[in-house]
């Protein structure tokens, strides 16, 4: 187990390595001189080399053998620094010049205030509603929980939304965000918790469907077992696996949050935080939030694997 995890820390280590390369050849290399953009058409050419050596823009891309040592220029160019500003989270803004740990101190309440609520009650609602339409499977329960579920489905987001703006200015006209207005969660939960059980009781059905249908079920509905000992006990177990292969993809809306939520409703999170900083072309912010949401990535995955042995103890990590 030792030597599975140790392997699967260094993969992980890579692909965060590769996912902050990728960022950096986009939003640097591709992306090209950002200075006009924060300047102004009427900068001079000084203003505009004095705004990029301020923020280390000058320094060579990834190295630069002709006018420095090797390892000089390799520890001192941009790709290097890149890195070091995401990994510590000491980036600072292009537009604020705030660094990003405190960013991500002030928002990051305001998205968890989202995303935990929302991550939680949909997982638990979703997991509840599948097991008891499989259960009863080829019943009206059963039918009209799928018809629903693919109507959720077809259902875009945008009409959640929209439909939840219009409840927002109806209920609550003054909305505003602190921690005095904490009532103003519950419209977006309850839409981002809508908007995901469609996709979630028809994935979670079709995993449990074919667990019900084993013989140990119908042996304990035959010896009077209680339902929730067979659902929850038994059934639910055994379903874990995929389940939680399912959950950590949500992980990173912990973080994040939900982007779209955020923006439309105003909520001053890290989603909303990423979307200004990609509009603005805010690179050490894209490349620190980015960052985040890797590890958070990564690392679901790992524990995810390692939880499949607490599960499925026939499960063998070599």
């Amino acid at each position: 187990m030792g030597a599975y995890v140790r392997r699967r820390l260094l993969q992980a280590a890579l692909t965060v390595l590769g996912v902050m390369l990728l960022t950096f050849v986009l939003f640097r290399v591709i992306a090209g001189d950002v200075s006009a953009q924060y300047l102004g058409p009427r900068a001079t050419e000084q203003d505009r080399q004095r705004w990029l050596a301020q923020h280390g823009l000058t320094k060579p891309l990834f190295v630069d053998t002709h006018h420095a040592p090797w390892s000089k220029a390799f520890w001192d160019s941009q790709f290097v620094n890149h890195l070091v500003d995401s990994v510590t989270f000491g980036g600072r803004s292009f537009r604020t010049h705030e660094r990003l740990r405190d960013i991500i101190a002030k928002r990051g309440r305001y998205s968890l205030a989202i995303s935990v609520p929302a991550l939680a009650a949909g997982w638990v609602a979703a997991l509840v509603i599948a097991l008891v339409v499989a259960y009863y499977r080829d019943t009206w329960l059963d039918r009209t929980g799928v018809f629903l579920s693919v109507l959720g489905m077809c259902v875009p987001f945008l009409a959640y939304m929209i439909l939840g703006q219009w409840l927002v200015l109806k209920i609550l006209p003054s909305a505003a965000w602190g921690l005095g207005h904490t009532t103003n969660i519950y419209v977006p939960v309850t839409i981002a918790v809508i908007a995901s059980l469609g996709h979630n009781v028809r994935f979670y059905r079709t995993i449990i469907l074919d667990e019900v249908r084993r013989d140990y079920v119908r042996t304990a509905r035959a010896k009077g077992a209680p339902l929730s000992n067979i659902l929850f006990g038994h059934v639910l177990k055994n379903c874990m696996l995929p389940i939680l292969t399912n959950l950590v993809t949500a992980v990173p809306f912990l973080i994040l949050g939900s982007l779209l939520l955020e923006t439309f409703f105003g909520i001053p999170g890290l989603g909303e935080q990423m979307i200004s900083s990609i509009t603005s072309r805010d690179v050490p912010i894209i490349a620190g939030l980015t960052f985040l949401t890797a590890v958070i990535y990564v690392l679901g995955y790992l524990v995810t694997d390692i939880l499949y042995a607490v599960f499925d103890p026939r499960v063998r990590l070599q």
